[in-house]
């Protein structure tokens, strides 16, 4: 595989990919959900409570409940999947993704309200416009494989959190393989062994070095019973910045 047959991945050819995701939206949004109703009133539900999964996470970092705690689900999409509110802690949640623009219109001519909304971001730039070291927990699920960058991106997950905070990540494996590099299915995220491997076209970084300079709490992938791979989660508890050549450099040393 020659680096010319790889895809272009810049902002422009994102967006261009993006519009089956934004699609995918407005008739989910127009549908009260569609197939899943459950979820779309959930989302929009005000008073819906963190997810139990964020709670024990907080608890298990010894979380100060008399704090408040500053939440980031970043690849958002239009609406949290994560819930508004706790009676044991004031949470106070951040939704990004590049397509809040779009986002936004669709919930506004939906007339949903009262919910947090996604702000504009992009995984390659959020620290910027976030701040590093600023939340307890950075959730991100089914997103940082549809990013530009997701060497960078997982980086600044990581940057974006707090010392002594939380990182969770979850995701399909072998998107791009699966969906044939259609729409923003351009990398392949895998759990191989006990490795967490990013691929495109069939060339393969180890992202493992940048993980294991944090503290990996938990590194699963359900089995189906068929023996299919399933969802991959990565739980990190953030012990220091982020160092991106160093853990480059130990990829290639490996």
């Amino acid at each position: 595989m020659s680096t010319a047959d790889l895809p272009e991945m810049d902002k422009d050819a994102w967006k261009d990919r993006a519009k089956n995701e934004a699609q995918f939206w407005r008739h989910w949004v127009r549908s009260s959900g569609g197939k899943w109703p459950e979820d779309f009133e959930n989302r929009t539900n005000p008073n819906a409570p963190l997810i139990n999964e964020i709670t024990t996470f907080l608890d298990d970092l010894g979380t100060d409940r008399n704090a408040p705690v500053e939440i980031l689900d970043i690849g958002s999409g239009p609406l949290s999947i994560l819930g508004y509110v706790s009676p044991e802690r004031e949470a106070r949640l951040t939704l990004i993704d590049p397509l809040a623009d779009v986002y936004n219109q669709i919930l506004d001519n939906a007339g949903v309200e009262g919910v947090p909304r996604p702000r504009t971001g992009f995984f390659e730039t959020a620290p910027g416009a976030l701040g590093e070291n600023k939340f307890d927990i950075v959730w991100c699920r089914n997103s940082l494989d549809h990013s530009i960058d997701p060497l960078l991106g997982l980086h600044n997950l990581i940057a974006m959190c707090k010392v002594g905070g939380g990182i969770i990540l979850r995701f399909h494996p072998n998107e791009a393989e699966g969906g044939g590099y259609e729409g923003l299915h351009q990398w392949n995220l895998d759990k191989r062994d006990d490795r967490m491997v990013l691929s495109q076209k069939g060339l393969m970084l180890d992202l493992t070095p940048l993980i294991e300079a944090q503290k990996i709490l938990s590194f699963t992938q359900i089995i189906g019973a068929d023996g299919q791979k399933g969802m991959v989660t990565v739980k990190l508890q953030k012990l220091r910045d982020p160092n991106l050549s160093q853990a480059v450099m130990r990829a290639r040393a490996l």
